[in-house]
């Protein structure tokens, strides 16, 4: 064996003549070790005539030519081949004077190609990369000619960053690829007739790179835009050298947003696709088993969310044909990947048909794949997540106790490598299974029983806390709202089995509540808090990447390589999960409760009919407390008789139908008009509801101070939400109906951690400034009405939008970026801002918007979002005092789904800086809001009161018989006040307060 490696190493010292007497020769020996890493094994014969091509046919080259046929035909042990390629390698390691950036690359070469067919047996510090990189002053010579429009140098570079990231998984080593990319990109000449097709390839590269950055990093916004990158290279004709059909590529990428985003039309469509792409390759395609394993696993997607035996049939008999295909068929790049790919196929097919048979092959596939060398760093948690989610379907469905401790053991293994960060990110559902298969353990019975049912809610809260980090590495309120939506359901799960707990229970919902608004808040002090830590070069880069975009010359709003985010959270973290979102402990509640002067913070948690009550957790200075509500529940499932469905299910359909209907021009009038009156009558059934059900039980547990009204913060939970709790009934006085707001001064929080920071806050005087904002686009004449009438509250106020009046011009249009200037954060931010406009909550509560001023020679159409307030800049770390924003506008704080994060204009804007903001549940009669918000300026300003008080002093008084208007009215207004219905609750019930929900200081009024 001695004698054969050194004959080998002779071999390649006189392979490394050619760097200097025939260096064509030898830039097509480096050519042809880059290229053929992206094809399939051929058959010995003809592997040895490639070699032989390659001018290796002289006896004392034997060995060498032996060695580069064993790897073309792909016949022999790969730990072997790796071996002996790993030998030849180091005897090509160095060489005198200007050969040694040739010997350097052969060097390369040899041991990427060792690392290919052993993955991670390169050892990276080996290689000289300053020489490889070097320009060959052959480079364009005749004599050598290649597949690809890059230089053979250039791309050996790139092919070995590629493998070291794969296999290292190393973000630095991520951003040097990406960096070496884009200077490629700016390196082009532009007169090059080559520039087009070498543009091509190098886009398509470092796609493929970002892509990968988004793997790594976690980052959702890259991936999306890694998919738009995608598909315009696809329109625009992919470069001849990008091996990988982008077809595939794109396919998957699609697939990954569709499932994100629960898209079952563009999931079929892709079925699809891959199904015409599969039939329209070879059978021994050496891409089919790529082909295969994605349409299989968008089958399988399907199938689970479809309930379709046909996909699910399908599925299965392609995960069979992936796994029997020939690692001799897969490209050298690949091949590796192919034992890893084949167990998770047999472990997809434990979740289709739950049989022992399959789990007996799951398991012998797995320990195969777990044998080879593991292609990348990531592997091995991947496999043993989807083989122990397997195995918990089995013994669910088995009802086997010994699957079931296999399925414990697997995902066990599994939450340590997650501990060892050795997992993806977004792998939080890794501690999900686990946590139901201790809980199934538990449930079953036994010794342990109890110790696995605290288990599975100690690792359910560790699933948490990864969710938060995971939101944290999201660059913007809809990625990270993408992430965060399964939170809610862990959290609720968490409270439901707290044990009687009610600390621990509201520690639960903290963990899984508003989650982007947390997120947005801590992201906005990254740069100080890291060079707190004393990491100065990472707060500068991260201030310095905001307004990046992912390539050369691109814009992308407040881009953040994914590497730098993850490794300056890293570093702010110091690895323990969840520790930058930590929410506060009740106690802290309790502490803030006590400094804000307010008497309770209630968080309203539904139930489920027919066995699950609905509960209030109440916490107060002393502490928390638990409030069963028996009537507070929802249907879990529509029941057979639409009477029978709760109350609260009724008018939340109710309300979902007109908010649809109501903004849809291809509705009839007469069809808006019924779905309305609907609506009211469903909104008196809930007040009727809510108040004996909920709200009268909840004030008498808190009870009334002396001498004034108790505060109450409310932290809805679910669909809970979209309820104005305010106007729960509570009561009859004379012959009237008594609401809650009548015993209580009741403030809305997305979280006790918002409630928290908003608390803290003051409120800044009125002498700081104010705007009024009137709808610009002349749609809402009661705005300009509104608006007028503040005037004689704020003289001084600047006025923004459009005005009937010619002699009334505003003082700017009011668009979206004016607004911003005006808002915590903004350049010159006011103390009051009211926006009498237009507004919609949107399907996706990050588009929820403003209806502003269209800018005259920009890009936007006028509408300021949640996200806009949320990504954009906020308030400056350690700014005390916040303005108050009225937002007289439709469904300013609703959120049509994903409830539990509360992702509305108003918290949006609380989460920015606000201290107080005042908002709307549902689309309001505009005469009756004009009247309202002139009583609430009313009090504000001549009473002296704080908002949450103000906003109750209006709602009390629309609901009083005996109203009169307040002082210096205009006649419209004071004609609009005579109505006789505004004690309606439909025209004062749909505006809440949230924010800050105390009282000013003594002697310190709001408005002076």
């Amino acid at each position: 064996m001695a004698e054969d490696d050194a004959e080998l190493a002779r071999a390649v010292r006189e392979v490394l003549r050619w760097a200097s007497d025939d260096v064509p020769r030898f830039r097509r020996l480096l050519g042809w070790l880059c290229a053929t890493a992206h094809d399939p094994a051929v058959p010995r014969a003809r592997a040895a005539d490639e070699v032989r091509d390659l001018g290796l046919d002289t006896p004392e080259l034997a060995t060498f030519h032996a060695l580069l046929t064993d790897l073309r035909c792909g016949e022999p042990e790969p730990r072997a081949l790796a071996a002996r390629l790993g030998l030849a390698a180091r005897s090509a390691s160095s060489a005198p004077g200007p050969e040694r950036a040739r010997a350097a690359r052969l060097h390369a070469a040899l041991l990427l190609r060792a690392n290919l067919a052993a993955p991670r047996t390169m050892d990276s510090d080996e290689i000289d990369e300053e020489a490889v990189a070097e320009p060959d002053p052959a480079a364009g010579e005749g004599g050598f000619t290649w597949r690809s429009p890059l230089d053979v140098e250039q791309y050996l570079m790139l092919l070995l960053d590629m493998i070291r990231l794969t296999q290292t998984g190393d973000l630095k080593r991520l951003e040097l690829g990406i960096a070496r990319l884009r200077a490629l990109l700016d390196a082009l000449p532009e007169n090059d007739e080559q520039t087009p097709e070498t543009r091509r390839v190098l886009t398509a590269l470092l796609t493929g790179w970002l892509d990968a950055a988004a793997q790594l990093g976690g980052s959702l916004r890259l991936g999306d835009d890694v998919l738009a990158l995608a598909r315009e290279l696809d329109a625009n004709g992919p470069g001849r050298s990008v091996e990988v059909p982008p077809a595939l590529a794109t396919i998957q990428r699609e697939r990954v947003r569709a499932q994100r985003e629960g898209d079952l039309d563009t999931l079929r469509r892709l079925v699809g696709e891959l199904t015409e792409l599969l039939a329209a390759l070879p059978t021994d395609h050496e891409l089919r088993f790529a082909v295969l394993n994605a349409l299989a696993a968008q089958e399988h997607e399907l199938a689970a969310r479809a309930g379709d035996r046909e996909l699910t049939a399908a599925a299965a008999r392609h995960y069979l044909e992936l796994a029997k295909t020939d690692r001799r068929r897969v490209p050298a790049t690949l091949a590796a990947f192919l034992p890893m790919l084949r167990a998770n196929a047999f472990a997809c097919l434990v979740s289709l048909a739950p049989v022992r048979e399959a789990v007996s092959h799951a398991l012998a596939a797995a320990r195969e794949a777990l044998a080879a060398p593991h292609p990348h760093p990531n592997s091995e948690a991947l496999l043993l997540h989807a083989l122990g989610r397997a195995l918990l379907h089995a013994a669910r469905h088995l009802n086997d106790r010994a699957v079931l401790e296999r399925s414990i053991r697997v995902l066990a293994r599994c939450r340590d490598l997650l501990i060892e960060g050795r997992c993806p990110p977004h792998s939080g559902e890794v501690l999900v299974q686990l946590s139901e298969a201790l809980w199934l353990r538990g449930q079953w019975g036994g010794d342990r029983s109890d110790r696995d049912l605290s288990n599975a809610r100690t690792v359910r809260r560790e699933a948490l806390a990864v969710l938060a980090d995971d939101v944290l590495l999201q660059s913007g309120a809809e990625h990270g709202l993408s992430v965060a939506r399964a939170g809610a359901t862990h959290a609720l799960w968490l409270a439901r089995e707290a044990g009687g707990r009610p600390a621990q229970a509201v520690y639960a919902l903290e963990l899984g509540r508003a989650l982007v608004l947390r997120a947005a808040s801590v992201a906005r002090g990254v740069p100080e808090r890291l060079e707190a830590r004393g990491e100065r070069e990472l707060a500068a880069r991260w201030r310095a990447e905001t307004g990046a975009g992912p390539l050369p010359g691109a814009a992308g709003d407040a881009f953040l390589t994914p590497g730098l985010r993850r490794l300056a959270l890293d570093a702010l973290r110091e690895r323990v999960p969840g520790e930058l979102l930590r929410p506060p402990e009740p106690k802290a509640l309790a502490a803030g409760l006590t400094a804000a002067g307010v008497d309770a913070l209630v968080y309203l948690v539904p139930g489920r009919r027919p066995d699950v009550p609905g509960v209030a957790l109440i916490v107060r200075p002393g502490g928390a407390a638990s409030l069963t509500l028996p009537e507070l529940v929802m249907d879990e499932t529509i029941p057979k008789r639409l009477d029978d469905r709760t109350p609260l299910d009724r008018y939340l359909d109710a309300a979902a139908n007109r908010s649809r209907t109501g903004g849809d021009p291809r509705v009839h009038s007469s069809w808006r008009a019924a779905w309305d009156g609907h609506w009211r009558v469903e909104l008196r059934g809930l007040c009727d509801w809510a108040g004996p059900a909920v709200l009268r039980p909840v004030l008498r547990a808190v009870g009334r101070p002396p001498g004034r009204a108790p505060r109450v913060v409310l932290v809805p939970c679910g669909p809970l939400g979209a309820v104005p709790w305010h106007a729960a009934r509570v009561g009859n006085e004379h012959g009237a109906y008594r609401y809650a707001c009548h015993s209580a001064v009741i403030s809305y929080a997305s979280s006790g951690a918002e409630f928290l920071r908003a608390a803290r806050r003051e409120r800044l005087p009125a002498e700081a400034g104010q705007l009024l904002v009137s709808d610009p686009h002349l749609t809402l004449v009661w705005a300009e009405i509104e608006t007028a009438a503040l005037r004689a509250h704020y003289p001084e106020a600047s006025r923004y939008g459009s005005f009937l009046s010619p002699a009334d011009a505003g003082d700017a249009a009011g668009t979206p970026e004016e607004v911003l200037a005006a808002l915590p954060g903004g350049a010159a931010p006011a103390a009051i801002v009211h926006l009498a406009c237009h507004a919609m909550a949107g399907v996706h509560p990050a588009r929820s918007a403003l209806r502003l001023a269209a800018p005259e020679n920009g890009p936007g159409d006028g509408e300021l979002t949640v996200a806009d307030i949320l990504d954009r800049a906020g308030a400056a770390p350690g700014t005390t005092a916040g303005p108050l924003v009225v937002l007289s506008a439709c469904e300013t704080d609703l959120s049509t789904r994903d409830h539990d994060e509360a992702l509305t204009l108003a918290t949006a804007l609380v989460s920015r800086g606000a201290t107080d903001v005042i908002g709307s549940r549902w689309a309001i009669d505009d005469g009756a809001t004009a009247v309202m918000m002139a009583v609430f300026h009313d009090a504000l300003t001549r009473r002296g009161q704080a908002p949450p008080d103000a906003l109750r002093t209006a709602q009390l008084w629309m609901l009083d018989p005996d109203r009169t208007p307040p002082p210096g009215l205009p006649p419209d207004l004071a004609r609009e006040a005579a109505r006789r219905d505004l004690d309606a609750p439909h025209l004062w019930a749909a505006f809440t307060h949230q924010g800050n929900p105390g009282t000013p200081p003594a002697g310190r009024p709001l408005i002076s």
